[in-house]
């Protein structure tokens, strides 16, 4: 079975048009956040740059229905690009706390973030659910990177940042900074494709494919001749 027919038997046409409209509708807003702030509000398009990094290769997806495969494998990377780097400023790896760029830079200010952004849930959890978004990031990440069941790992993608996008609305943060209702569209609607070139999920089809030609093969050449 080829990646492609694997998608298509997981998903249904209704499934994938309510996940292309979600996105849509996702892309409709976070454009119209970026034009008010833009020529309302008079930010410049640099500012932006994070949402507009996403706007830009979701809208390729939306407009081509997911029909062109080395743009929907390339979508893969900016999500998993965002995953790790966010897991890698955690635990310091892009600067200690403080340094320009650096959001966190250790662990106990991710904690403390994670406790901001949560301050609706009771408190006690909070170092549990910084860990379990660490380690939903971390394994999503290298999921889409590698291509590693893509369709669960875009899947989970998917409800994980719908998770934060709804918890930074429900605490005051703006998500459109980010995009991330946008991203969690974006992998939605990715769930329902094929995004498989240049995966470890094509490789290994690839492989079970070739013992079963081959024992057709064989099986032919010992058919006797009538």
């Amino acid at each position: 079975m080829s990646p492609s027919v694997e998608v298509s038997s997981q998903t249904s046409p209704s499934l994938k048009l309510a996940a292309f409209v979600l996105l849509w509708l996702a892309l409709i807003a976070q454009i119209f956040w970026m034009g008010i702030h833009h020529f309302r509000l008079h930010e410049s398009w640099s500012s932006m740059s994070y949402p507009l990094t996403y706007a830009m290769p979701f809208l390729l997806l939306a407009v081509t229905y997911g029909h062109v495969r080395w743009i929907t494998a390339l979508l893969r990377l900016p999500v998993a690009a965002a995953f790790l780097d966010a897991v890698a400023d955690r635990f310091g790896l892009l600067g200690p706390h403080g340094t320009p760029g650096v959001a966190w830079g250790d662990f106990s200010h991710f904690i403390a973030y994670t406790a901001i952004l949560n301050s609706f849930l009771p408190h006690a959890i909070i170092p549990a659910l910084a860990v379990l978004a660490t380690i939903g990031e971390t394994t999503f990440g290298i999921t889409l990177l590698l291509g590693i069941r893509l369709h669960l790992a875009a899947l989970g993608s998917a409800v994980l940042l719908f998770l934060f996008a709804t918890a930074m609305t429900l605490t005051g943060f703006s998500q459109f900074a980010y995009g991330v209702y946008l991203m969690s569209a974006g992998t939605l609607a990715l769930s329902t494709v094929d995004a498989s070139l240049f995966s470890a999920d094509a490789i290994l089809s690839r492989k079970k494919r070739e013992p079963n030609h081959r024992r057709i093969s064989l099986n032919e050449t010992a058919q006797p001749e009538n």
